[in-house]
């Protein structure tokens, strides 16, 4: 593994694109983001403005690939912060398999935390840990912080995040929810057919809305691109702006 000061671990390439095109929205006069598995890396770049997001290969997505990442990145010589983005995916947050409670186990197990508590629940603004240190290893001092999509309390994912930047008075939103609601009264509440996604749980019904928006954009695409085309997106909501403070806090240093 190479040695990235500034590293920020997501699930897949939805993510690693999502906040690679946020970041140049909303923050590009004060951070540079760039991918790990994509961009031509010079690893001796000082700059203070500049992290890398890891999402790994296709076949090693996902939320238990991403927290198998955690020890070996924050043992690297010379971390400075580390960063992880997880969805909650509808998972209670008592549970021991909620995302939360998994990536907290991980951090208990490696940092020397001293009289700190990591909380039951993620941080509502997103969980920033300064100046700490690992049990075994390089006695240096490093930050590390958590988000979890979408809003650190909600049992959603990355695309609940990414309806909250679409204006609830837009109408195309207003037809996307109407389409996707009418497709689960004719289906009713039984098994989905062959290919549907699965209306038990509820926060696929937003993730189908969101998608279902995507697809009458000019260039239908993923929420990405959709970001870095503007779109009438509204990045000036309290969530949009509690996400990139946090992005900021971590990275900007």
């Amino acid at each position: 593994m190479s040695n990235f000061k500034r590293v920020l671990l997501v699930e897949g390439d939805d993510d690693k694109h999502f906040v690679k095109n946020f970041c140049c929205k909303i923050l590009s006069n004060k951070l540079v983001c760039k991918l790990i598995d994509e961009d031509n890396i010079d690893n001796n770049n000082d700059s203070k403005s500049v992290f890398y997001i890891d999402s790994g290969s296709r076949q090693e997505s996902g939320v238990s690939n991403m927290i198998k990442k955690i020890s070996p990145q924050v043992k690297e010589i010379g971390k400075e912060s580390l960063g992880i983005i997880a969805d909650a995916n509808g998972q209670d947050f008592d549970s021991p398999e909620h995302p939360w409670q998994k990536i907290k186990s991980k951090l208990e197990e490696v940092l020397n935390l001293g009289d700190v508590n990591l909380p039951e629940r993620p941080c509502r603004k997103g969980l920033i840990l300064r100046n700490v240190m690992l049990k075994e290893g390089p006695t240096s001092t490093f930050h590390v912080g958590v988000w979890l999509m979408p809003d650190n309390k909600s049992s959603g994912e990355l695309e609940k995040f990414f309806a909250g930047l679409i204006p609830k008075d837009n109408p195309t939103w207003e037809l996307a929810e109407d389409y996707i609601r009418q497709y689960m009264e004719s289906m009713g509440q039984t098994e989905t057919r062959q290919g549907g996604f699965d209306m038990k749980k509820p926060y696929k019904v937003s993730k189908a809305e969101v998608y279902a928006w995507l697809a009458t954009r000019k260039k239908p695409g993923r929420m990405g691109a959709a970001i870095s085309q503007g779109d009438g997106l509204d990045f000036n909501s309290e969530l949009a702006q509690d996400f990139a403070r946090w992005l900021e806090e971590l990275f900007c240093f």
